[in-house]
């Protein structure tokens, strides 16, 4: 049987380091009282003070263990004893100071030890415990003394909730085991504040001193025979208790070294960036994803993190197939799914999962297909990314990119050589962005509708547009429906549901005539979508059936929570290509890339009975007539997630018909010719923007 531990004596020291404690006085072992008694070379004597008899008080109030089972007390007794303890609580609310105010439950409890709350020398700390086991005697018989208190209140309180008593039951019953599992115990130096592995510290500090000629050689243990307890203790995981940010870790860091490695190895040379320039010179990028330019051609000179992020994303899988070894281009392969995992605005702990194991076979694939030294800590954080996703979510939250960008925002205003610019830009800036929420939170909510309309011109930047289409779109507006709509074909979407606010007020342009063929098609469209075929358009009108006209407002672009399309008609293309899902005949379901020709709004009110009709409130229909790239079964191009589509559109049909909420992804479009001098286009899907 193991012995009985001896509880330390504690007495009450006024010597000029404990004075300046809250109650003027400190409770020590009896050695560090005696020595701080020589250090002020005069004696104190111990009086017993009236805070103290109350402390002994509420010490022997709850120093027997609370019994949850028992409540055959009367009211009046309770009421007399609560009255009673409460009033000794309210006069002596610092008296539980004296154990536990500096401390937490255990030493263990905190990211870094008791020590750091104790404002005293080295010398001085060395002798205040004796051993680390008595610093958790004392902090858990606080605690103990603390639940039973509380214990004793919900009992007052007739409240059948009970903390458990004892300092590991209230750890299990919060999940604290769960919160610390990744924390860890460092031994560190008191004087140059360098850390050990608990495991394998040294007696002393091997670590350097500032003038690097001598080491620190400060002994890490406190003096003793036998003595194992470290002078200086840290608990903290290193990696956690620091957000990785994925701009400087994927794009400016990976991305950057990788192309340098490439160009040292005679992978890539002046010619081969020459031909890689030519390959993607007719490339359409989606709104948001920065154009490289003629940058490649000339070596990646002064790429920003925009760009790498476009050069990870859509041009190297293009390019680097036909430059690289197959190895080596398999692998960063690897690195290029990573950062389309990680890249999505909306994360599932599945991608994430998946985005690390790419990671992995990544850095796996580095240490065999390269010297060591390509190797760097930078590629470690690789493996820690994941659980900054878990802990932060989606790197949207916390990556540099706004920061950075405002930072050149700001570099590049003029100020005129005067001082005090940063403060009255902010104070405009915080007006400007803000002033649009005040008006929708404060006043929408209390029906002003008066002053509404006129608050509402001076906070929108777009006050020329009709407003007229944006009566009902943006009533009860769901943004997990509204996700789902683009994921889920069996989910009935008409046109007419729900658009987020990013989207309103639309755009939209004059009323025109549709054109012949395209009418037929959204006639046909409103057939299948309420599975009516009695919906007729002008030219076959049939008596008490729903009637279609040919009258749309096209608009010009829509915003759909920050991503940003628009028909290709007068425009260069960004923001017109993208992908929807569609059920074949065979009931399977297929992602098919196409070509927005333009976006409008048609009104149509199907008749009331219509049991598929999910708004019976809203006519408006906002749609995009939209042209689909001909796939083929051509999968060369599948191992970089390119998808190869042939240079020609399906006929059209009632599917050229989208409602803006089907739309899936946005895609990147890169003119290709094969070695048989055929015109391809590669279709390279990216995550569209979820901005809410």
């Amino acid at each position: 049987m193991a012995p009985i531990r001896k509880p330390t004596v504690r007495k009450e020291c006024r010597c000029s380091i404990c004075k300046s404690k809250t109650l003027g006085f400190d409770r020590v072992s009896v050695k560090t009282f005696k020595r701080h008694q020589e250090k002020d070379n005069h004696d104190i004597t111990h009086v017993q003070t009236p805070h103290e008899d109350t402390c002994n008080t509420i010490s022997s109030a709850v120093s027997e263990p609370v019994n949850q089972e028992e409540d055959s007390f009367e009211f009046e007794q309770e009421d007399v004893e609560m009255n009673s303890e409460l009033r000794n609580l309210n006069d002596t609310n610092d008296i539980l100071d004296i154990r536990t105010r500096n401390q937490p439950f255990s030493e263990t409890d905190c990211v870094f030890g008791p020590e750091d709350n104790v404002q005293y020398t080295s010398d001085t700390y060395e002798e205040e415990y004796e051993d680390e086991s008595d610093v958790e005697m004392d902090n858990d018989e606080g605690a103990v003394i603390l639940i039973a208190i509380i214990n004793k209140i919900l009992q007052f309180l007739f409240d059948p909730f009970r903390l458990p008593v004892s300092v590991a039951g209230l750890k299990r019953l919060a999940g604290f085991e769960a919160l610390t599992s990744g924390v860890k115990k460092y031994v560190a130096c008191s004087e140059c504040h360098a850390i050990y592995d608990n495991e394998a510290a040294p007696l002393c500090c091997t670590s350097p001193n500032f003038d690097k000629t001598s080491l620190c050689g400060n002994s890490l243990f406190k003096s003793g025979p036998g003595s194992k307890a470290p002078k200086k203790t840290y608990y903290f995981d290193i990696v956690r208790c620091t957000i990785i940010d994925p701009m400087h870790n994927l794009f400016l860091g990976t991305a950057k070294r990788m192309l340098e490695r490439w160009v040292v190895d005679g992978l890539i040379d002046d010619k081969k960036l020459v031909a890689m320039q030519k390959a993607v010179e007719k490339v359409v990028l989606p709104p948001n994803y920065t154009s490289l330019g003629t940058k490649i051609a000339k070596g990646f000179p002064y790429m920003k993190a925009d760009e790498w992020k476009s050069w990870c994303l859509v041009y190297s899988p293009v390019v680097l197939r036909d430059l690289l070894l197959l190895p080596e281009f398999k692998n960063w392969i690897e690195f290029v799914n990573a950062c389309r995992y990680f890249t999505k605005p909306s994360v599932s702990e599945e991608d994430i999962e998946k985005g690390h194991k790419c990671l992995e076979e990544f850095c796996k694939g580095c240490e065999t297909l390269y010297d060591l030294d390509l190797l760097s800590p930078n590629m470690h954080l690789h493996l820690h990314l994941c659980q900054t996703m878990i802990d932060f979510g989606p790197v949207y939250g916390y990556w540099l990119f706004s920061f950075e960008r405002y930072n050149s925002v700001l570099k590049n205003i003029k100020t005129n050589r005067r001082n005090g610019f940063e403060l009255t830009f902010m104070r405009q800036y915080i007006e400007e962005s803000w002033k649009g929420d005040f008006v929708h939170q404060l006043l929408k909510p209390m029906h002003a509708l008066a002053c509404f309309e006129i608050f509402d011109k001076f906070t929108t930047n777009n006050n020329n547009t009709n407003t007229n289409t944006n009566t009902y779109l943006s009533h009860s507006f769901s943004i997990s429906e509204y996700l789902e709509a683009s994921q889920n074909l069996s989910m009935i979407i008409c046109g007419n549901e729900p658009l987020p606010l990013s989207a309103l007020p639309l755009k939209t342009r004059p009323l025109s005539f549709m054109p012949k063929h395209e009418y037929d098609c959204l006639v046909g469209y409103y057939q299948a979508a309420y599975k009516n075929p009695q919906i007729s358009g002008c030219k076959d009108v049939i008596d008490d059936s729903p009637f279609i006209n040919d009258w749309i407002e096209m608009v010009k672009s829509i915003d759909l929570l920050g991503q940003s399309y628009k028909g290709c008609i007068g425009t260069n293309g960004r923001g017109s290509y993208i992908q929807a899902y569609f059920t074949e005949r065979t009931g399977s379901e297929h992602a098919y890339v196409g070509e927005i020709q333009y976006l409008f709004v048609h009104n149509f009110r199907p008749t009331v009975s219509s049991l598929t009709y999910r708004n019976p409130h809203s006519s408006q229909h906002v749609c995009a007539f939209v042209k689909w790239f001909k796939s083929t079964s051509d999968k060369t191009r599948e191992l970089e997630g390119v998808e190869l589509l042939q240079d020609e559109f399906y006929k059209q049909d009632f599917q050229s018909i989208l409602p803006v909420h089907r739309i899936l992804l946005t895609v990147a479009i890169v003119d290709y010719k094969t070695t048989k001098n055929v015109n391809k286009k590669l279709a390279i899907p990216l995550p569209k923007k979820i901005y809410y």
